[in-house]
């Protein structure tokens, strides 16, 4: 999957986090350009056969501090951060949820996957926590390491019974410490670990006695 970018400018800013060493004070100041604006796509998958089961994809569950448009990194001591000049095209709970969305309907074999917006409620739904979507920097100046993980829980709401719970975990370095670099990396790693994370949510529903519940 390539980032796709919005806004007036296609210059990089800075790469670095806002008080990453190297980073450049300029950046702090309020006549700088307007950040990026960056977007993450879902890839193109093998479709899995079809299975007559509609599945709700609930509102992500984020770890403090990544809630927000900001990309964050994580400096070297262990403490959060965020990059300068650069934002994801909302806060991460809504981006997040719309590409899980995307990778179920562009990977699974279910009948239909909404978003916790759609009106519809499917009987089986799916709830994502996202305990880990930052940059981390191993030491100053080198590429960092884009770490993605997710817990995800299968869940039946007539049966009130949990029907799988789900762990993936991605690290994937940006081949450069470049914001478009990063980014691809960010691009290529969640997109990894929710293709595990339908996988594995189509191979529960499919070994279900009549195919799965909600079918």
């Amino acid at each position: 999957m390539n980032p796709v970018r919005f806004g007036p400018r296609a210059a990089l800013a800075c790469l670095c986090a806002v008080t990453l060493p190297g980073c450049t004070g300029a950046l702090l100041r309020s006549n700088v350009d307007p950040p990026i604006t960056y977007r993450l796509a879902a890839g193109q998958g093998a479709k899995d056969p079809a299975i007559g089961v509609d599945l709700e994809v609930l509102n992500p569950l984020l770890e403090a501090g990544l809630d927000t448009d900001r990309i964050a990194a994580g400096r070297p001591d262990g403490r959060l951060d965020y990059f300068a000049g650069a934002r994801w095209n909302g806060r991460l709970g809504e981006v997040f949820g719309q590409l899980a969305v995307q990778e179920f309907r562009a990977r699974s074999g279910l009948r239909n996957v909404v978003g916790a917006a759609s009106e519809l409620r499917p009987p089986v739904w799916l709830e994502i926590e996202v305990t880990a979507f930052q940059a981390e920097y191993p030491a100053a100046g080198a590429a960092p390491v884009i770490r993605v993980h997710l817990v995800a829980r299968l869940g039946d709401v007539r049966r009130r019974t949990t029907l799988g719970s789900y762990v993936a975990d991605v690290s994937r370095t940006a081949t450069a410490d470049r914001l478009g670099a990063i980014v691809a990396a960010f691009d290529a790693a969640a997109d990894q670990a929710l293709a595990r994370i339908v996988a594995d949510t189509d191979r529960t529903l499919r070994a279900r006695p009549h195919g799965a519940p909600g079918s």
